[in-house]
């Protein structure tokens, strides 16, 4: 009996907060824009780019070995990655770094730049340089 008056009071508070435009939980910002240079001292370069503008999406995929891929191929192949990376604003951002790297493959004393930068539909933004 308990166990259902627990309920009814969890659903209530669910509903109020509905109501008040509180949301639950809140969705986690997504990437609208996420442009990634490795260059290693060898002068091999990677770019990866995504872009969301309005419905469409523009992509760029360009890593060594394979042909440079645009468009919904690119977008195919970076949407993963993102999701992989779990890309945020408030990420540990040695730690993306080192994940980044690793998916590329790429050994971090071959780096000669590394730059990132990400924006979000909430308005932050992130970047790494070094």
């Amino acid at each position: 009996m308990k166990l259902k008056y627990i309920v009814m009071a969890f659903t209530l508070c669910l509903v109020v907060l509905g109501a008040s435009g509180m949301s639950v939980v809140e969705a986690a910002p997504k990437v609208i824009d996420f442009e990634l240079e490795v260059e290693l001292k060898n002068d091999t370069e990677y770019d990866i780019e995504y872009e969301v503008k309005g419905e469409r999406i523009e992509a760029k995929y360009k890593v060594p070995g394979q042909a440079t891929k645009y468009g919904q191929e690119a977008q195919a192949l970076i949407e993963p990655l993102l999701n992989q990376w779990n890309v945020s604003p408030d990420i540990n951002k040695e730690e993306l770094k080192k994940q980044i790297l690793s998916t590329l493959q790429v050994n971090p004393i071959d780096v000669d730049e590394f730059e990132l930068e990400v924006k979000f539909d909430n308005g932050q933004n992130l970047k790494i340089d070094r």
